[in-house]
């Protein structure tokens, strides 16, 4: 399975934005040499081996988190926010949430090469997607969907966007967002 560079490139960024360049330093000493060398020279077009996002997460869980996953999501939080930028975050303002989870599947396959996103339960300040049909993910990088997820509600009118992920596996995860209209 592969993703886009774009996220990774977009969460380094956030990363150094949170923790500054000592802490970007020790995520990425914290990784296998052939994989942090992949990492620094991505390319945002570019399709990469989901381990490399994987190892990515791991570093920060154990560089950054203390031993949790739970600093992903908001180090992708931040993401998402740089990848929302400009004609984007102006387009997002002006529909409403249930237009963004209209198009999820599609967003989902401008990041990854395979899986898919299908919405289980929609409705007033409630919603639940399945994942499925991924390979090699961790719970840092479901964590990254669910903060990317919490930002796009936001940016479309949400209040108190709540993500959660259930039951991740490396094939599949459930996420369940709660908000206030």
């Amino acid at each position: 399975m592969k993703l886009k560079g774009l996220g990774l490139k977009n969460t380094l960024s956030a990363l150094e934005k949170l923790h500054g360049k000592e802490g970007l330093a020790r995520v990425l000493e914290a990784m296998p040499a052939r994989l942090r060398d992949t990492l620094v020279q991505a390319i945002p077009l570019e399709w990469y081996l989901v381990e490399l996002t994987a190892a990515l997460h791991v570093a920060i869980r154990d560089t950054l988190g203390g031993g949790s996953w739970s600093e992903s999501q908001r180090i992708a939080r931040e993401a998402a926010i740089v990848e929302v930028t400009g004609v984007y975050r102006v387009i997002l303002r002006a529909v409403q949430y249930d237009t963004v989870w209209d198009r999820m599947e599609r967003m989902w396959s401008q990041y990854y090469d395979a899986g898919e996103a299908r919405w289980v339960d929609r409705g007033r300040g409630h919603a639940r997607a399945e994942f499925r049909g991924v390979a090699g993910f961790n719970e840092g990088m479901w964590g990254s969907v669910a903060g990317r997820i919490e930002i796009l509600l936001e940016m479309t009118g949400a209040r108190a966007a709540a993500v959660t992920v259930k039951n991740p596996s490396s094939t599949h995860a459930t996420i369940e967002a709660l908000w206030l209209e």
